[in-house]
């Protein structure tokens, strides 16, 4: 998570800086997908604002208090920011608890082919290195791809909603999101 801070009208002492940072690592700890945070600090007359934008998997998070404290006023914007945060969370498990299709089981072998890569024998067959079974849920392409920029997975089976097919999407080495789905027969 990166955080920049700035202020205007204030100082920006080594005590406050630390409180803002200790506040924000409290909402990385209830949402793990937290990328860039931008804090303001400001000051007028008496009032003493606090504004926060975050970027959270995609998602743009803005909350701003003001009070006559700035320390007051940093502790609202987080508590914004958390309900703003459980509310988001809320969503996604509604949109994962209504499944619009069947549940379809998958299983994949991770197998060590032949380094020459001369056809099998009977003599050389591959060795499974790894075998997982997933559960492909049911969920349209757009709650994939915000699960599987939630989660720590590079590869998310879904069945899609709508056709009831297995489909995948899954994150390329350069970043970008792909998304694999069955030629209709």
């Amino acid at each position: 998570m990166q955080v920049s801070i700035t202020g205007r009208h204030v100082d920006l002492t080594e005590p406050l800086k630390a409180y803002v940072d200790d506040k924000l690592q409290h909402l990385k700890h209830s949402f793990d997908h937290v990328v860039d945070v931008h804090v303001v600090l400001s000051v007028e007359k008496f009032r003493q604002r606090c504004e926060v934008n975050m970027q959270a998997s995609g998602i743009n998070i803005h909350g701003s208090h003001e009070t006559e404290d700035m320390y007051a006023s940093i502790d609202g914007v987080v508590d914004k920011l958390n309900r703003q945060l459980k509310r988001y969370r809320a969503k996604l498990r509604r949109h994962r608890g209504d499944p619009v299709g069947r549940e379809i089981k998958v299983s994949h072998k991770v197998l060590d082919m032949a380094n020459d890569k001369d056809e099998l024998t009977e003599d050389h067959q591959p060795e499974t290195l790894r075998h997982e079974q997933i559960d492909a849920k049911p969920m349209s392409v757009d709650e994939a791809v915000m699960q599987l920029e939630l989660g720590s997975r590079d590869v998310l089976f879904f069945t899609n909603g709508q056709t009831e097919q297995l489909n995948a999407v899954y994150r390329r080495p350069d970043g970008a999101l792909s998304w694999i789905e069955p030629e209709a027969a």
